[in-house]
């Protein structure tokens, strides 16, 4: 049964007022603080610019990824301003790969500031320098800037007003060792891809990096890597002991001791990324191959010498090599190790 005209002409605005009240409802369901604190549309212009303080506190760091260069973390992002009208900080992680989880948001006014915290679980890409792997320290950074306002509208306070690491962190990564106190950077950066956009030169934005150091612990590549690799050297060179005129033996102790370091490297190298320089794992590693080869290389002059009579020679030879070749090797892996943290400054 439809109504009567009159009715519907009275009463049309009391009809059409749930449409308009539907977009401010949803507004204030976005945005569960004060009315001051929240913005529903960012301002294209502010009455005076904003000064934003913010704050991280991290309770969870895992899967520290050298073959991704990621890492995930659990952590609390705080933002602090003095309440505007048309202004919330557009907060966005600049490096922030995927997003795990966001368990809550709250937003209130304290004295003369709007408090914004939010729990966050993010996977985040950090660049490793694995140059003097294993014995390398990595920084771990979580930046963020300002998706919609530049640098003239809202900057980053120069300190952080909140930072940390919950004591748990410390206890959740066995491969690394965490450093107790987080770094923090504020720096302003033009974005030259929206030259097109702007008429009067490039926007600059602020950008803020909360960092922590996390050194690795080296005693499992030691003791599962160099120690063995070490140990198949010393093999390789003990055919220095071995008879000139047994080339048998020597040849097959030299490619059994080949093989197996080429095994070990393969099976590192699985757990790294594919990068331009050699690390000082490589280096060793180069090193190794050397003295292999040219152990392998020494037992041919030696049994040939062996074989056109000329034995004392090549006995001569081998106690020569027994001393020089470890001292060589030794002069090898210091320069190695040298090069690799002079290439890591």
């Amino acid at each position: 049964m439809s109504l009567p005209r009159p009715f519907r002409i009275r009463f049309l605005p009391l009809l059409l007022l749930p449409a308009f009240l539907a977009p401010v409802a949803a507004r204030a369901a976005d945005c569960p603080g004060p009315a001051e604190c929240c913005a529903a549309t960012p301002a294209e212009q502010l009455e005076h610019p904003q000064v934003v303080s913010l704050g991280v506190v991290v309770v969870g760091l895992y899967n520290v990824s050298e073959k991704s260069g990621t890492w995930d973390a659990d952590y609390y992002l705080y933002e602090s301003w003095p309440p505007q009208r048309g202004f919330a900080p557009q907060t966005e992680i600049v490096n922030e790969v995927a997003r795990l989880s966001e368990q809550f948001g709250t937003l209130a006014r304290r004295g003369d500031h709007c408090i914004r915290s939010r729990r966050i679980r993010s996977t985040l890409s950090s660049p490793l320098d694995l140059r003097v792997f294993p014995f390398d320290t990595q920084r771990l950074v979580l930046q963020v800037s300002d998706s919609w306002f530049d640098s003239t509208l809202a900057t980053y306070a120069p300190r952080p007003f909140v930072e940390g690491l919950d004591d748990t962190v410390y206890r959740q990564l066995s491969q690394w060792e965490v450093a107790p106190q987080m770094g923090f950077l504020r720096e302003s950066r033009a974005f030259k891809w929206e030259k097109d956009v702007w008429e009067e030169g490039l926007p600059v934005y602020d950008y803020a990096t909360f960092s922590l150091s996390v050194r690795r612990h080296t005693m499992y590549h030691l003791t599962k890597f160099f120690l063995p690799l070490l140990v198949i050297v010393m093999v390789a060179l003990s055919v220095f002991w071995v008879d000139p005129r047994d080339l048998a033996s020597q040849v097959g102790i030299g490619v059994t001791c080949l093989l197996a370091a080429i095994a070990f490297q393969l099976s590192q190298a699985a757990t790294l990324p594919e990068v331009s320089y050699l690390t000082l794992a490589d280096l060793v590693f180069v090193a190794s191959y050397l003295a292999i080869a040219l152990a392998l290389v020494e037992s041919l002059v030696s049994n040939g010498l062996a074989r056109r009579d000329a034995v004392e020679r090549a006995l001569r030879l081998d106690r020569r090599c027994r001393w020089l070749f470890p001292l060589a090797f030794a002069v090898l892996i210091a320069a190695s190790v040298l090069v690799s943290f002079h290439q890591a400054r």
